[in-house]
């Protein structure tokens, strides 16, 4: 078969999800005559058994049947997004149904195919095409949500995260919370440290809020020396002033960078709030209570950072909790 430097099929992971057991081996057998090791072919046909693939295996492609009673293919499609799990799907289904088609492309789907018409080579062009493409795309998405100094989220990627945490737990009431919290003294360390000395102390800092977090939570650098933290495993509000609390604890010290040491200290904003989607909720609601909380966080930190002033230490402020 034909190979690109993006297209290993020995090396590929596939997730099949079918519930045809037929089908399911017809398509086992393509997959092994593209070139996909046996081992590397993974089969579920209900939409837990397949996340559970996602979370143990690391997986390179899903190829999904549209119809599996009593879910869809597209449904397996929205939860792996809910859970961000990175993986171009392909639809491969036995109704050519230009509605099928149509939703496949809108679930962000990279190929139809027609299971009566299916051939091997077919389905090597497919997997090939949609492997570099997404490839491609990763590398864009990676340059336009990502920080290039720390490899953290920016701006970007956060405020989406907190968007969709916001609709995600208003069915059950669930609780967002969100910690943010600004480097004092950066203006010193640029000015002593030089810019590169600077730009050592925010990726040092990166690393230590990144290592002190929950797993769960999600760390994001904003911008300058800006830091977020998204948090949602928890029930009440003086559990998000504690993680950030010790989040903010766990930034503070000494940190020894190839043109000096640094003692850093930190100036922490803290929101949360249980949600709740409005009876008459309008389209951009949940971006609505996003920026509030962003908002809230933030004047909580600006009310933080002037105490951290007075006294020289780190400082949590908490904003009026919901």
């Amino acid at each position: 078969m034909t190979e690109t430097p993006d297209y290993t099929p020995a090396e590929l992971r596939v997730l099949l999800f079918e519930d045809n057991a037929m089908d399911a081996a017809l398509i086992k057998k393509f997959l092994r005559t593209v070139g996909v090791s046996a081992r590397h072919i993974y089969h579920a046909d209900t939409i837990p058994s397949a996340l559970q693939v996602f979370a143990r295996e690391r997986v390179d492609l899903c190829l999904t049947d549209y119809h599996l009673r009593p879910h869809t293919g597209f449904d397996l499609m929205d939860e792996a997004r809910r859970f961000d799990v990175d993986v171009p799907f392909i639809v491969v289904t036995a109704l050519d149904d230009r509605s099928v088609d149509d939703g496949a492309l809108s679930h962000g789907a990279y190929d139809f195919l027609i299971k009566g018409e299916l051939t091997v080579e077919g389905l090597e062009r497919s997997m090939r095409y949609a492997l570099t493409r997404h490839r491609r795309e990763s590398a864009l998405a990676k340059a336009a949500y990502f920080d290039a100094l720390t490899a953290l989220p920016n701006r970007a990627a956060f405020v989406e995260k907190l968007t969709r945490a916001v609709t995600d737990n208003a069915a059950a009431g669930g609780m967002v919370g969100v910690a943010l919290f600004n480097l004092n003294g950066m203006k010193f360390v640029n000015e002593a440290l030089g810019r590169e000395g600077g730009d050592d102390v925010l990726r040092r800092c990166a690393e230590r809020l990144a290592a002190t977090k929950t797993p769960g939570h999600l760390v994001a650098r904003l911008g300058g020396d800006e830091f977020a933290v998204l948090m949602t495993d928890f029930l009440l509000a003086n559990q998000a002033v504690t993680a950030a609390t010790h989040l903010a604890e766990g930034m503070t010290g000494p940190i020894a960078t190839d043109n000096g040491e640094h003692v850093i200290t930190v100036a922490g904003g803290v929101a949360a709030q249980a949600i709740r989607q409005p009876a008459a909720a309008a389209a951009d609601w949940a971006a609505a209570i996003a920026d509030k909380l962003l908002v809230q966080a933030g004047q909580a930190m600006f009310n933080a950072k002037n105490k951290a002033r007075l006294n020289g230490r780190s400082h949590v402020a908490v904003a009026h909790m919901h």
